[in-house]
């Protein structure tokens, strides 16, 4: 039972991933050189349908490894600022991307970690990637996050950004997310509800 309610954290490793595109990423696992789809599901069966949106938390203090800082989060649905303060949503162009065919994503443009700033060669941030069914992240009832990865830029140009799929270990899936506990014990309710009224009726 409780397997099917408590999301299985993936055990990614957290590795220094190198990123083509000073201070910029590009939300995409749909042409990455490693297949890393995303899936939904307590067990990770199930890839990820259309309909849901990919965003990006990040650390914005460049060149600073946080993972080791990152708190526990056994069912994977928190909010990551909540594991850590450092860790904000990213907003802007770039920043959100569709699932547009089962397990995969593909943002329109990069997403831009520093605007405007003079980011210098080699700087680095720690990323997660969060999918959910709704507006936002915060207030979706099914939603989920990645693991914590550290990326780490090294082109002075911001044309472009690595695909955030190879952030991840090949042929691992980037997310995996069940329903939010609340949303569980509604239907948990709702269940009990008619099993009652049915007896009732009996």
């Amino acid at each position: 039972m409780k397997k099917s309610i408590v999301l299985g954290i993936l055990g990614l490793a957290a590795a220094a991933v190198t990123g083509y595109g000073q201070g910029c990423i590009f939300l995409d696992n749909y042409i990455s050189s490693t297949y890393n789809p995303v899936c939904l599901g307590a067990d990770l069966d199930g890839l990820a349908p259309v309909g849901f949106t990919v965003g990006l938390y990040y650390d914005h203090t460049a060149n600073q490894n946080i993972i080791g800082a990152i708190g526990a989060d056994p069912v994977g649905t928190a909010i990551p600022t909540s594991l850590n303060p450092l860790l904000v949503a990213a907003t802007g162009p770039g920043s959100t991307a569709p699932i547009f065919t089962p397990g995969y994503f593909m943002a329109t443009a990069s997403f831009l970690i520093q605007p405007g700033a003079a980011v210098p060669a080699q700087s680095s941030y720690t990323i997660m990637v969060v999918m959910y069914n709704g507006a936002d992240y915060t207030s979706s009832t099914i939603r989920g996050h990645s693991a914590a990865v550290y990326w780490q830029d090294a082109a002075p140009s911001v044309a472009c950004g690595a695909d955030i799929g190879n952030a991840f270990p090949a042929n691992t899936p980037m997310i995996g997310i069940v329903p939010e506990p609340t949303t569980l014990a509604l239907a948990g309710l709702g269940g009990l509800s008619l099993w009652f009224m049915r007896r009732k009726q009996v």
